[in-house]
C-alpha cells in the first residue's frame, strides 16, 4: 500500500515552493505584517500557477489539478507562511460554490476566483431573508470578510445564500489581526440580494472537515519551515565554544518537534486519502489532521522561538511571523478542543468500512 502523494502532486508542489521563495520572501511577510494587508503579488503568483482553480473543474475556468495537488500545494503555502487568504477564499468560498451553487452562480465566481480576480468568504449562521430574497443580519469575525467580494452563508441545517458583497447595504468592520494571512471582519447586511444554495443539513460542518484538511497541510509546513529555521541557527550559533546543536538537550528538543511534524503527516495524509477516496471517513481523518497538524505547528514555533534566545524575541528574528500564523491558524475553523471532543465523538461511532476492503494510494 502507497499512502504517498504521486509524482505529479510533489513535482506541482515543489514548483509553488520555488515561486514563493521568490515572490514570497520574508521581508514581503514583514511588510504585510506591517501593513495588515495581504499579499496582492503572492496572490496573483498562486493564480497563475493554477493553484487558485486547483480543485475547480477545467469546464468552470479552473486548472482541474484535484483536491489532492491543492493538499500538496498548501503545503508550500504553509512553508513560505504566505500572507493570503487562502482559507476563506480557497479552502472555503470555492468549494461552497462548486460543490453547493448553480451554473450561473458557478459561471459567474469560479472562472474570477480562479484567476484571483475576487476573494471569497464562508460564514456560518444565520441571516433574515425575506420573501424577495433580500438578506438583513450581521455577521461577525467572518475570514477575509474585509476583502472579499462574494460570501456564501451557511446554517447548520438545510439551505443557504450566496451574497455578492460589493452591493449597496453591505458594510464592513475589520478586526485587528496578529497575522493578515487570516483577517477578519464583522458584516452588516441591510437588504441585500441573496441568492439561494441548494445546501442539505450536514454541508457546514463537511465543508468545515474538507477546509481542516487543506488547513492541515499548511499548518504542516509551516512547521517545517520553524524545524528547519531552529535546525539552521543551532547549527550556526556558538556557546562556550560549542555549536548549540551540539548539546544533547537541544538534539533531543529537535526530535521531539520532528516526531510531532511526522505524527501530524500522517494525520494530513490520512486526511487528504479520505477527501480523494472516502468522503465518509472525513470528518474522522479531518479531526485528527486538525488536532494533530495545530499541536505540531504550534509546538514547534514556540521551539523555534526558544532556541533562537533572546533574538528570537525580536523584530529582526524571522520567528515571530511563524509564531503568529501558529497562534492564527489553531483558532481557525474553531479551537482545537472543539475539534478534540469532535474526534473522541466519532471514534465511539462504529467504522462504516468494510473490513475486508484493500486500501488505495493517494
Amino acid at each position: 500500500m502507497n499512502f504517498d502523494l504521486s509524482d505529479d502532486c510533489k513535482a506541482m508542489a515543489g514548483e509553488v515552493r520555488r515561486v514563493l521563495e521568490r515572490c514570497c520572501t520574508m521581508d514581503e511577510v514583514r511588510r504585510c505584517l506591517a501593513t495588515g494587508r495581504p499579499s496582492e503579488r503572492t496572490w496573483r503568483a498562486l493564480a497563475e500557477l493554477g493553484v487558485l482553480g486547483a480543485a475547480i473543474p477545467e469546464c468552470w475556468g479552473g486548472s482541474g489539478l484535484g483536491e489532492l495537488a491543492l493538499a500538496a500545494c498548501a503545503e508550500s503555502i504553509g512553508h513560505a507562511c504566505a500572507p493570503v487568504p487562502t482559507l476563506a477564499s480557497l479552502y472555503l468560498a470555492t468549494p461552497a460554490l462548486l460543490q453547493l451553487g448553480d451554473d450561473d452562480l458557478r459561471a459567474r465566481w469560479l472562472p474570477r476566483l480562479a484567476r484571483g480576480e475576487v476573494i471569497g468568504s464562508v460564514a456560518f449562521g444565520d441571516l433574515v431573508v425575506d420573501d424577495a430574497g433580500r438578506a438583513s443580519g450581521e455577521l461577525r469575525l467572518v475570514p477575509g470578510g474585509g476583502q472579499a467580494d462574494v460570501l456564501v452563508l451557511l446554517g447548520e441545517g438545510a439551505g443557504g445564500w450566496c451574497v455578492d458583497l460589493r452591493q449597496r447595504g453591505v458594510s464592513r468592520r475589520e478586526h485587528a489581526v496578529l497575522d493578515p494571512g487570516y483577517p477578519l471582519a464583522d458584516l452588516h447586511l441591510v437588504g441585500v440580494a441573496a441568492h439561494r444554495l441548494s445546501a442539505e443539513p450536514g454541508s457546514a460542518s463537511a465543508l468545515r472537515d474538507q477546509a481542516a484538511v487543506l488547513l492541515a497541510f499548511e499548518q504542516l509546513g509551516g512547521a517545517e519551515r520553524a524545524l528547519g529555521m531552529a535546525r539552521s541557527h543551532t547549527l550556526t550559533r556558538r556557546t562556550f565554544g560549542r555549536t548549540v546543536a551540539s548539546y544533547q538537550a537541544v538534539k533531543h528538543l529537535l526530535a521531539d518537534v520532528w516526531c510531532r511534524i511526522e505524527i501530524a503527516r500522517g494525520h494530513a495524509y490520512h486526511g487528504a486519502w479520505a477527501l480523494a477516496h472516502r468522503r465518509a471517513q472525513l470528518p474522522l481523518a479531518a479531526a485528527g489532521a486538525r488536532v494533530a497538524a495545530s499541536e505540531a505547528f504550534e509546538f514547534a514555533a514556540q521551539e523555534n522561538l526558544q532556541l533562537h534566545g533572546g533574538m528570537g524575541f525580536t523584530w529582526e528574528a524571522d520567528c515571530h511571523p511563524l509564531y503568529k500564523r501558529a497562534r492564527s491558524t489553531a483558532l481557525a475553523l474553531g479551537p482545537v478542543r472543539d475539534w478534540k471532543r469532535s474526534l473522541i465523538e466519532r471514534l465511539r461511532e462504529p467504522l462504516d468500512a468494510p473490513r475486508q476492503e484493500t486500501a488505495r494510494g493517494l
